[in-house]
């Protein structure tokens, strides 16, 4: 398979789970969405300068095995899931979800998207956030809903993300979500949080996660309250 461009990864990644649906999680507002329609038109661009920097060469190796149909690859993440970025979950999460493995495919889309969102959090360039909603809506077509629908199971499968997420020790390179926004195309310096600050943005964005699950729950229970119109 020919290799693609790490700009690409999240664009590949997310073409592979079909078109968006209205329903999924965390759609991006006209604005953020038209920058990253923006950039996916442009084409593969070379990263410069520290951008250029950015080691995704294992989780863009995985995302190639993958899509290649090397039936063992989703195994071998599995036992080192700590060393791929968010994409690469993502897309495992909606082939084991596809292939009838529900609450596996729905904890690794929930991990995946944790992880997405605290490393854009991480990020100084605002735009990185499409790159994480359009994940959101492509993979969230089929997961998203099903989740939806069980709010009690969705809570027991977040708790347990957000657990095991606060155990782990994460050895990819955060920085991948730099190289979805839009400085990668005018700039050369990263505008990124430094690493010392990394695992307190880390467990800020859990609490604001587990805040955020709790509030859709509660807005699901009082729609299914309220009577049939």
């Amino acid at each position: 398979m020919k290799k693609l461009s790490p700009l690409l990864l999240c664009v590949l990644l997310a073409a592979c789970a079909g078109k968006p649906d209205s329903g999924a999680d965390t759609p991006a507002d006209e604005q953020t969405q038209a920058t990253q329609n923006g950039a996916q038109e442009q084409g593969p661009i070379t990263p410069k300068g520290e951008f250029a920097q950015i080691d995704v060469s294992r989780s863009q190796q995985a995302m190639d095995d993958i899509t290649g149909g090397k039936a063992d690859t989703i195994n071998i993440i599995l036992q080192s899931p700590n060393d791929y970025a968010p994409p690469v979950l993502y897309l495992m999460s909606a082939i084991m979800f596809d292939n009838d493995y529900q609450d596996q495919g729905t904890f690794w889309y929930y991990a995946a998207q944790l992880r997405a969102r605290s490393d854009a959090n991480k990020s100084g360039d605002e735009t990185t956030h499409a790159a994480v909603s359009r994940l959101n809506q492509q993979f969230g077509v089929r997961i998203g809903p099903h989740s939806l629908s069980n709010p009690e199971r969705l809570r027991a499968i977040v708790n347990q993300v957000l657990k095991w997420d606060s155990e782990q020790t994460r050895n990819y390179d955060p920085r991948w979500v730099a190289l979805q926004g839009q400085d990668v195309v005018t700039e050369t310096q990263l505008d990124f949080a430094p690493r010392e600050k990394w695992q307190e943005i880390d467990a800020l964005t859990r609490n604001q996660y587990r805040q955020g699950l709790e509030q859709a729950i509660s807005e699901i229970r009082t729609r299914q309250a309220e009577p049939a119109q």
